[in-house]
């Protein structure tokens, strides 16, 4: 039995989630000497961070290739099996900045300037092809907005149950929400994919989230106690609590997690220095084991 099924070892969970909390920016950035070779220091408060919180921030020197140094990083805290998604490279990072409506990945919004909300990377993906983690490094912020917020998932569910468990309950439904398939170019490229949006993760016995905002062909299931529980996550989501983050990255900083929700405001690029982050997606989350087991 997990968290969702057992009362006890979730006032244990959430005891302990709710003791290390923390509930500033300053304590979740470090600075990173050398992206080659984290120091043991480093390298702990990264897979601290990541397994109390599920997130660190982090800032390094002008690099002359931006993409080895966060693949560096990122191997260096567990992040090895990068999905190889749409538009990704072979270093498995995808180069994210606005599009011209000519291009075929102008249709998807990360690649526009426009708004973005509230929602876990490779929400659309099934369950044997989840994603655990992410990373995100700003080589070129906009001109003006592009502002992140992001809170825990692991959060919003004890939030949520602590208010009302029949929210999450509804919202662990097996077939919570649905993601259509999708076509390009006549050719389905991922299937349809119904799963709970709170589960619980197999390979790792961790609670994660599969969700969003963006309600475009987006299908709950025909529940009133499902429908009134997206509502009262929306909600939540747009409030403020001591668990919302908001922060606008400055080149070279940059974010790894373990999938946590998160935004963006819409922004204006300055033509001359357009805005462009490397984003890198991974099926395994970050190695959260103190650096003396590694």
């Amino acid at each position: 039995m997990s968290i969702l099924d057992n009362f006890d070892k979730y006032q244990y969970w959430r005891d302990e989630k709710l003791a290390n909390a923390v509930n500033s920016i300053e304590q979740c950035l470090l600075e990173i000497a050398n992206p080659s070779v984290l120091s043991t220091a480093e390298k702990d408060k990264i897979q601290y961070l990541c397994r109390t919180n599920n997130f660190a921030l982090f800032e390094i020197k002008a690099q002359d290739d931006y993409a080895q140094a966060i693949v560096q990083i990122n191997r260096q805290v567990g992040l090895i099996d990068y999905d190889q998604h749409l538009y990704a490279q072979n270093d498995g990072l995808a180069y994210v900045t606005q599009s011209n409506k000519q291009e075929q990945r102008s249709e998807f919004i990360p690649y526009t300037n426009k708004a973005i909300g509230w929602h876990t990377d490779g929400y659309y993906n099934a369950q044997n092809n989840q994603v655990r983690a992410f990373s995100l490094f700003c080589v070129s912020p906009s001109a003006t907005g592009g502002v992140n917020q992001w809170i825990d998932p692991q959060m919003v569910y004890l939030l949520l149950r602590e208010d009302n468990i029949d929210v999450v309950k509804a919202l662990s439904h097996p077939q919570a929400m649905s993601i259509p398939e999708h076509k390009m170019d006549g050719q389905v490229r991922r299937a349809k994919s119904t799963e709970a949006i709170f589960f619980i993760d197999e390979p790792s016995v961790e609670l994660y989230m599969r969700y969003t905002q963006r309600k475009k062909n987006i299908e709950f299931l025909d529940s009133l106690e499902v429908k009134q529980a997206v509502t009262l996550l929306d909600d939540l989501l747009k409030t403020t609590t001591p668990h919302h983050f908001e922060y606008t990255m400055n080149a070279n900083q940059g974010l790894i997690c373990n999938n946590v929700l998160h935004n963006r405001s819409a922004f204006v690029d300055d033509p001359e220095h357009p805005r462009l982050l490397l984003r890198g997606r991974y099926s395994n989350r970050v190695c959260c084991y103190n650096s003396k087991h590694d």
